[in-house]
Parts: structure tokens; sequence; C-alpha cells
């Protein structure tokens, strides 16, 4: 756009803007050009984008916008407000701390404007960056139609991709996703355990094929198990039910975690170790519990009711 302020009325860049949101969407970083009733557009990845302005003439582009800002309240009710200065996040941002407000925030910018006005239609966001107060020698103006999740702060599903052990297993390392593996093991501390369990999908989905190895236990199974373990937190269980799917839960380290206590033993003529009646500290359910050994010590946990 060369210096000139789009020819058409509020209400016409409004029909245009209600029509933009059904626009299709490019492949890859591809930019798609468009007209609608005789305006013209682009369309990104991010954004579907109706240039507006760009002009020495601040005074007219303000009295244009202000005018399309009143049009829109009537159409879409009263405007919000968006501080583009908040959201400096750029591709050097770690992505566990990324917040995607960064990206509009940025397209704001590049016209020369601090804040922008928008409006939620349907599950989109219309954002007007009019940079006219900014005294600058030539002045911008933009409408975007983005999806409105771009304006959004980050929600519980996305705190959750930034806890330490949802990381560990999305790294894609063999170490690092069995120490988050043992660590599931090793709790029961909702803290811990409810982040993983909204990422849980995410975190299935990334280690789907993930070589574990395992010498004479196979670390896959481990972490099977672990993701189990995961899904029953994230149902209300108690974790104890997880006791009897697994050969790896020893008794000693459970007392000593705090997750039960063991109230009486199983004397046997045979067994090198006796069995041990353990008590769930959280619901109360009882298991006998065995313990043998061949290549590694393993220990069978059997349901025994409920004190």
């Amino acid at each position: 756009m060369s210096d000139e302020i789009i020819e058409a009325t509020p209400e016409q860049v409004i029909a245009v803007i209600e029509q933009m949101v059904d626009l299709p969407w490019p492949d890859g970083d591809e930019w798609l050009e468009w007209e609608l009733d005789g305006i013209e557009g682009q369309t990104t990845y991010l954004m579907h984008l109706l240039p507006l302005a760009a002009t020495s003439d601040a005074a007219a582009q303000a009295s244009f916008t202000s005018a399309l800002v009143v049009a829109a309240n009537r159409r879409w009710g009263a405007r919000r407000y968006f501080d583009a200065t908040r959201f400096t996040d750029d591709k050097h941002t770690d992505p566990a701390s990324y917040d995607r407000r960064s990206a509009p925030a940025s397209l704001v910018r590049s016209l020369g404007a601090d804040t922008a006005a928008w409006w939620p239609l349907g599950s989109d966001a219309v954002v007007l960056a009019d940079s006219s107060g900014a005294a600058l020698e030539r002045s911008k103006a933009a409408v975007f139609v983005l999806p409105a999740q771009w304006l959004a702060g980050p929600g519980a599903e996305e705190d959750a991709l930034r806890a330490p052990l949802v990381a560990d297993f999305l790294s894609g390392e063999k170490a690092r996703i069995l120490n988050a593996v043992w660590e599931v093991f090793a709790t029961r501390d909702p803290e811990i355990l409810a982040p993983l369990a909204l990422a849980l999908p995410a975190i299935e989905k990334a280690t789907a094929d993930a070589d574990l190895g395992g010498m004479l236990a196979s670390n896959s199974a481990n972490l099977e198990h672990a993701l189990d373990r995961i899904e029953l937190f994230g149902k209300g269980v108690c974790l104890c039910a997880a006791y009897p799917s697994h050969q790896f839960y020893d008794p000693a380290k459970e007392v000593r975690r705090g997750h039960i206590r063991i109230v009486e033993t199983v004397p046997s003529d045979w067994k090198r170790v006796p069995d041990r009646i353990c008590e769930c500290r959280d619901c109360g359910k009882r298991f006998q519990v065995e313990e043998g050994e061949y290549h590694y010590t393993w220990w069978k946990w059997t349901e025994a009711g409920r004190s």
C-alpha cells in the first residue's frame, strides 16, 4: 500500500472482515492473496491481513480508524485492549516458556503501535492495529483476523507442558524419559502428577516409539506402567491400585515414602522372605506381598481386603 487510506466505509470494512473468517489457510509459509467485495488482502499461516492505511496524514488515519472502532463496537460489542509491549518472546525463547501472544504482539509492533483494539468474532479475534497516535513520519493501520487462542493466556494444558517431568517425557532423550518414569513410580504427590495427567496425550504420543532398552526387564514396560499410573491418578483412583500390575514395588521403599505400612508378616518354612501384609495409608486397602528373586528381586502384590 502506497501513501493512502483504504477507500471504503467502516461498514464495508466490517462486512469484509466477517467474510475473512471463512478464508482458506495456506500450506506452510506461503502467502495467499485474496479479494473480497473489491478489497484486497493477504493470508499467512497465522492470520488474515487487511491493510487499512499507510500514510503521512496521521490525523486522517485516526479519523478513519475511530469511525471503524465505533462501527465495530456497535456490531460486535465493546472493544477489548491488547498490550503488545507485554509479550516479547521470539525465536530465541525456550519453546517451553514461549507465550503465543508474542506472535500477534510482534505484528502490532511491526506497524509502529504498542496497543491494539480487538473484538471476539466466533472462535476468531479481530485485531485493529493503528499507529496514528505514535507521532511517526508514516503511520499505518491494519486489521488481523486470527484464531482467538493467539490472544489467550496459557491454559492448564499448556502450563502442564512446562512442568519438569512433562518436559522430560517429551524430550525424546532416553535418560530423561527413564528418570521421569522412576519419579512417577515413586510419587503420589498431586502437584507432580496433575500436570502429567493433563499432558498424558502428548506424553503418549511423544514416547510411542521411544527405544528405552533394558537388559533384564523392559524399560518400555516400565514406561507403559508409569503412564498407566498417571491415568489412574487422572481418574481419581488410589494409586495403590497400581501395585498388582508391576513387579518393582518394594514394600520397604513404599513405607519410607509414606504410602503404606506393614501390618504383619506371614510365616513360611520354605520362603526366603516371609510374605508381608501391607496396608495403603490413603485408602486402607491391604495387600499380601510376596518377594522373590531370579535375575533381580521382584515383588508380587495381591489384594487382601481392607483394614
